[in-house]
């Protein structure tokens, strides 16, 4: 059942959707200002967005006026087996690199990509069931991997997935640390967004004190 404010979010993304996609540069201010908006009313930091195109965004805005369809069809993000291949994981690094370019010397994508070498990146997509140790394509020991077998996990939507591994705040919000959520279940860093067109969650160990 959709609540009353469940419903307001999901009107409210609905009229950002709509703007962010006919937006232009005059009213670009506007349009981050009113995303920022529904982001954290879904317990979502804004700062999130750096990493995220307007093509991104407005695909996140997409599922999240759709959550209260409970169907198959609106929880579902893609082919289970994109995640597991070697084509998936250029496609991470890319973005990664893209956005560690664009955050200058440290932040959450240079993070994530130092992980990603190290081969202590794992992605999750509770819609399909599927979770994933990340790989370097560009390592010579993966010169002639094209997939791996994921680990089984529950299969769930992303709002019961997200507050299951994620804190929230008295604000309703997700509680970050160092700029990062923290995954409750492994005290590990958390992301969650876009990864081409697909929603993933990643998460990777904490740096040593």
């Amino acid at each position: 059942m959709v609540s009353a404010l469940d419903n307001t979010r999901m009107v409210s993304a609905q009229y950002a959707l709509k703007n962010l996609r006919s937006s232009d540069d005059s009213s670009q201010d506007a349009q981050s200002s009113s995303v920022a908006n529904i982001l954290s009313s879904y317990g979502l930091d804004s700062s999130s967005a750096s990493l995220l195109s307007n093509q991104a965004l407005s695909g996140l805005l997409d599922t999240l006026s759709a959550k209260g369809d409970t169907s198959d069809e609106a929880n579902a993000t893609g082919d289970s087996a994109e995640v597991t291949s070697a084509s998936f994981m250029s496609m991470l690094k890319k973005q990664l690199q893209d956005a560690a370019a664009a955050e200058g010397e440290s932040g959450k994508a240079h993070d994530m990509l130092a992980a990603l070498e190290a081969g202590t990146l794992t992605i999750s997509d509770p819609t399909q069931g599927v979770s994933i140790t990340a790989w370097d394509v560009d390592d010579p020991d993966e010169a002639n991997t094209d997939s791996k077998t994921g680990k089984a996990i529950d299969v769930s939507g992303w709002s019961d997935f997200l507050d299951a591994h994620l804190e929230r705040g008295a604000g309703g919000t997700f509680v970050k640390q160092n700029g990062s959520y923290v995954d409750q279940t492994n005290n590990s860093n958390a992301y969650f967004g876009l990864i081409g067109s697909n929603y993933y969650y990643l998460s990777w160990p904490q740096a040593a004190a």
